[in-house]
This record gives C-alpha cells, structure tokens and sequence, in this order.
C-alpha cells in the first residue's frame, strides 16, 4: 500500500469560498450561540428597569402634583427607590422587642374579672399549687366579637403574654392552669403556636424515605416533641429540612448542643431555627422604619389603594390593591413585597445575638482559610508528583 496516497486522501476539503456548494453545511455550536443570546437579552435587560422606574416616578410625580400634595413639603416613599432603604435604630429596636412569644388567650362570659386580677391569681396559682414562678411581661383585654354566649352578652378575651420559653412551656400544658379565677369559669377559644424559641431544623433528610416511620422514631425517644413538619420551599416542594416544634425547652437544647440528632440509626445535623425580623411600617403614610407619633406627613395613606386623604375615617376605598413601595398589586403593609423582603434581609442579621454574628464571621473565615490550605496542599502535591516524574 502506497503511504503518499494515505496521505493525500486524509487531508481535510478545506471551507468553499462560493455559497452555492450544497455538498458542504457549516456547523454552528448551540451552546455557545445561547450563551451570545442570554448575554444580548441580559445586557438589554440591564438597561430596561431603569428607564421602567424613571417613567413610574414621574407619572407618580404628576399624580401627586395633581391631587395637591406637592405642597405639603412630605417625601412620600413611592415606587422603586435606586437607593436601598437606611435602616434606622427604631427598626432595630421594634425588631428587638416585640412579645417573643404568641399569647395565651382566655375567655369569659362576664366582664366582671379585672387584668391584674388574672395576672396574680395565675402567678400565685403556679407558685403555690405547682412550685413554679412564671414571668408575665404584658396582659390586656378586649371585647371578643366572635358571637354570643347565649345569654345576650359578648365574650371577653384575656390576652396573657410570657417572657420566657420555661413559662411558656409550662402553660402550654393546660393541666397547670386553674380552673376559675374571681369565681369565673374561663375557656381557651384557641392553642398558642409554637414559637421559634423552642424549635429546631434537622438538616438533609431524605425526601425518599417513610416520614411516619420517622416521626414515629422521634416521638418514642423524645416525647417532648410535639410537632414534626417537612419544610418547604416558595414553590410549595418539599425540601430536605424538617422542622421540630418542643414543648420543653430543656431537650431542644440538649439537641442543639449535641448539634446532632440520631433517628433510625441514622445521625442527621441539627441547627437552631431563626424566623426572619418585624418589619416597622408606619400606619400613616405605610413608610418602612419609623412610628406613627414620628411621622411628617400631614395626609394619611391608604394601605390598599395607596390613595391620600384627609381622613382615613371617612375614606371609600377602591378595594384595588395597590403597594406605595413597589407599585404591584397588593397591599402596602403586605410581607410580599420585594421592597419589604429585601429590607427584612438586611434588617434580620442586625438583630440576631452579637454572640452569632460572630459565629457567622468565624465560620466564614474559616471556611476560606480550609479552602485556601486546601488549594495549597494540592499544589504541593501536583508540583511533588511532577517532580519526582522528571527525576525517575
């Protein structure tokens, strides 16, 4: 066999200079051409929102200037803002001192049982009766308008408010309760929710596996458990976290601790669950970070219809929901709102205990540095290996 003819045979038809070669079609990478059409529509989309924002503020400016409220001197936190929103010490604080735990709510049939009558006689009935101090930092009262008790008089309901997860453990069990104060018989219209204070995540749990069997197993080694809920993600799917609601406070943190959790012979990692911040929002002009008594603007805002008036007595709302942030359809006040969410964000970490923060500062940074040692360590090993290669 002649090898110049091999030769000749495998060297490659080079690209037709004339198009009307049908033998010969070129081939255009796919890949590559939807990366050149994702970087186009990106690049397009980068310029879009602005001008978007641009028109929405000045059709607002327009809006406002024709109801009359250019000269009240008040800048009205409308539309997207390009600035994000300063975080200020009464958001902080509002944050910080909400109730931390949902109340407990009694009902009678007569308001002849007075706030602090309620209070002491519950203090004094755990002390004496169970040897158990509870701390109660607030109690009111309202007129409940659920119905009548048959007799033609209106419920009242007691709102009870705990300081601590101990106290709020101890009566979530009703079997610690009296069973009247003042000589008033009393009922519980509805069970308190379990708040973040004494709840954990399980982390990377299997979506494959039985759930009653596992729940099953939990409940027989930990009796203190009283909820048990797969977590889901905003499209309604279930993740590979599963929450833990406790009525003792004690076996949650004895899980923390361990940081671990075994079920079915299987150890899965625990963390504590954190629930996003409060967010501050004025009642009167539905502005993010300040209180009503601190507000400057002298007309009120409609929370649904973000509409200005005199008086929110004698407003008639559209009922067409429109947010005073962001411009979509819902409420002003609505968790919703992606103006709201990214403040939440940013307002949530500020919040947590100093002492995590730090945690979440030393974790980072030691997360490099294994990344870095890591890097190092394997070039180490690649120069060694190449080393004694050209050596042997």
């Amino acid at each position: 066999m002649n090898l110049d003819n091999i030769k000749k045979a495998s060297i490659r038809r080079p690209l037709p200079t004339d198009d009307s070669d049908v033998d010969f079609q070129p081939v255009i990478n796919k890949k590559s051409q939807r990366k050149q059409r994702k970087s186009k529509e990106t690049h397009v989309s980068q310029g879009t929102p602005i001008d978007h924002v641009s028109a929405i503020e000045l059709d607002q400016n327009r809006a406002i200037e024709g109801r009359g409220v250019a000269g009240d001197g008040v800048n009205r936190q409308i539309g997207l803002s390009s600035q994000p929103i300063p975080i200020s010490n009464e958001s902080k604080h509002y944050a910080q001192t909400r109730y931390p735990f949902p109340p407990f709510i009694l009902r009678f049939n007569s308001g002849k049982i007075l706030v602090n009558q309620v209070k002491e006689c519950l203090i004094d009935h755990c002390k004496k009766i169970h040897e158990t101090d509870i701390q109660i930092i607030h109690r009111r009262s309202f007129k409940s308008t659920s119905g009548d008790n048959g007799d033609g008089n209106n419920f009242y309901d007691f709102l009870i408010y705990v300081k601590d997860a101990v106290s709020f453990s101890f009566l979530l069990e009703q079997a610690h309760w009296p069973n009247s104060i003042g000589n008033e018989s009393f009922s519980f219209p509805s069970t308190p929710a379990i708040p973040p204070q004494l709840c954990l995540l399980i982390k990377n749990v299997d979506l494959h596996i039985d759930f009653n069997e596992f729940c099953d197993d939990i409940k027989n080694k930990y009796p203190q458990v009283k909820n048990i809920i797969r977590m889901k993600n905003k499209f309604q799917n279930d993740i590979k976290l599963i929450k833990l609601e406790f009525t003792s406070p004690a076996v949650r943190d004895k899980l923390l601790n361990e940081k671990r959790i075994i079920v079915n012979y299987i150890t899965y990692d625990t963390v504590e669950y954190l629930v996003p911040a409060t967010v501050l929002i004025c009642s009167k002009c539905m502005a993010i970070g300040h209180f009503k008594k601190q507000c400057s603007q002298i007309k009120e805002t409609c929370r649904t219809c973000c509409e200005l008036v005199d008086d929110m007595k004698n407003h008639n709302c559209s009922k067409i929901e429109k947010c005073i942030h962001c411009n979509q359809n819902h409420k002003s006040s609505s968790l919703k709102c992606p103006v709201i969410k990214s403040f939440r964000v940013e307002l949530t970490p500020k919040t947590l205990h100093p002492n995590f923060v730090l945690f979440l500062f030393y974790f980072f940074f030691s997360f490099l540095s294994f990344l870095s040692f890591s890097f190092f360590s394997c070039t180490v090993r690649i120069s060694r290996s190449k080393f004694f290669h050209l050596h042997k």
